[in-house]
């Protein structure tokens, strides 16, 4: 759960949003023996694998994020030494696509290993719509019609395009309400389109080696494609070729390399294989120094600092590359080997910081309007401001309404089997139901089932996206 990287050319924006637009189970054969891998045994599976350290990468993710807003506009991307790498925070958009690939796919990639049930397509599609519709909704209705702390279009047309998820299709659209909510729209699209995939993956029953392989190819097939999806529209004109990068097809390479993750923990769970390179205890901390070298390449490859700048065709594809290859790094210890050892996997795993990847989501969603009231309240001019000011009014702001927003709405919608909370269920109800000198049939509230199990109490949404 990243996370509007632009691709340069919305310059025409105007300097009023430029500090808004940056980038914001199994069969148990027996075991294999060898040199690359370790006997197991897998008790009681389940496809509900926790992985405890999932709310520490959404938490870092989402503060990459906030820094890369606190530190353009207070102007410390652009005086200090090391703007280049402060320019590459957005880079916390990746680890989010990644992470929604992992967690999104295990479940359907352990059923064509082991199996079993497929999940089914309308309590996935209904617990990722409860995930994200609540959250985004309210933040966007407090932002805009109450903090007026964004620019939107009106009219009722334009509310239902802001709160469809539908503004990253229409240019003029692009970069106004809630800017950093770019990635909620690519989000939703892979929620819809991931399924499906799993249906043509999996619509046949195979062995372990010969599904291993059909997965490969089809994430193998799906990079491809999303490389050349970005490197044929970047170089198309036309209004509506401004915003097609950020189409799920221009990032569907980072959601494969969370779901080659899944397919590789389906597979081991499944079979009881684990390569001793990735159960080594030095994994963690070898993974994370890749994740650096990414990092810090990068940063030096010349791309701008500032956020509305065209970028030349090569030098966005090596990012996006970058981008993936560092997500992907930065994700696999939670993965692969033993998730209760390591200071790396105890440090995302730590309650603080587990707790503000619980509400990571909100974080996300709330930190630009709190920057933009900075701004109003203080009267502080972009690019002059201290650093640490600006980040502590935001990051402060938007936890307490992350949190705020998680625990009085989030987290009752996604516990209730209701899609609204039962207090607000019964008052409709109420209000619905047909009185006594009333003979007209009156409307019923629709209901779906779904997992109450989707909305652990804080912080543990480990392991869920």
């Amino acid at each position: 759960m990243g996370h509007f990287r632009h691709n340069g050319r919305f310059a025409a924006a105007g300097a009023r949003g430029v500090h808004r637009l940056v980038t914001s189970p199994f069969a148990q054969p027996s075991a294999p023996t060898g040199p690359w891998s370790l006997p197991i045994t897998v008790a009681n599976p389940t496809k509900k694998s926790r992985f405890p350290c999932f709310d520490g990468l959404r938490a870092f993710a989402a503060l990459t994020v906030l820094a890369v807003h606190t530190t353009f506009v207070s102007g410390f991307t652009g005086r200090s030494g090391v703007g280049n790498y402060a320019a590459r925070l957005e880079i916390g958009v990746s680890v989010f696509f990644v992470i929604s690939g992992f967690l999104l796919y295990r479940q359907f990639a352990v059923s064509h290993f082991d199996h079993s049930d497929r999940p089914a397509v309308t309590s996935f599609w209904v617990r990722r719509l409860k995930r994200i519709i609540p959250a985004y909704w309210l933040a966007f209705v407090v932002v805009t019609y109450v903090f007026h702390a964004d620019f939107v279009h009106h009219g009722f047309g334009a509310l239902l395009i802001y709160l469809g998820f539908a503004q990253i299709y229409l240019p003029h659209y692009a970069v106004t309400g809630i800017t950093q909510a770019w990635s909620l729209c690519t989000e939703m699209s892979f929620y819809f389109a991931l399924p499906l995939w799993a249906m043509l993956v999996g619509r046949r029953r195979r062995d372990p080696g010969s599904q291993m392989r059909v997965e490969l190819a089809g994430l193998g097939a799906l990079v491809a494609v999303s490389v050349m999806y970005r490197a044929i529209v970047m170089q198309a004109h036309g209004v509506v070729a401004l915003t097609m990068p950020n189409w799920l097809p221009g990032y569907a390479d980072l959601f494969a390399l969370g779901m080659l993750l899944a397919v590789v923990s389906a597979w081991s769970q499944a079979t009881g294989r684990r390569p001793r390179i990735l159960w080594h205890p030095a994994l963690p901390w070898v993974s994370w120094s890749v994740a650096s070298l990414m990092f810090v390449a990068v940063s030096n490859i010349g791309l701008p600092l500032t956020p509305i700048t065209n970028s030349p065709l090569g030098l966005s594809l090596a990012r996006q590359t970058l981008y993936g290859l560092f997500a992907f790094f930065v994700v696999a210890p939670a993965v692969v080997g033993p998730q209760e050892s390591g200071a790396i996997r105890r440090l995302l795993a730590f309650r603080p910081v587990a707790l503000i990847g619980a509400v990571s989501y909100g974080i996300y969603l709330w930190h630009e309007a709190w920057i933009t009231l900075f701004l109003r309240w203080t009267g502080d001019r972009l690019f002059t401001i201290p650093l640490w000011e600006i980040t502590a009014f935001a990051g402060g702001l938007a936890t307490l309404s992350a949190t705020v927003s998680y625990l009085l709405l989030e987290r009752p919608i996604l516990r209730s089997r209701r899609l609204l909370p039962v207090a607000v269920h019964r008052r409709i109800a109420g209000l619905l139901r047909p009185q006594a000198a009333v003979t007209a049939p009156v409307a019923v509230t629709g209901e779906v089932a779904v997992d109450t199990q989707s909305a652990p109490a804080l912080p543990s949404m480990a392991g869920q996206s």
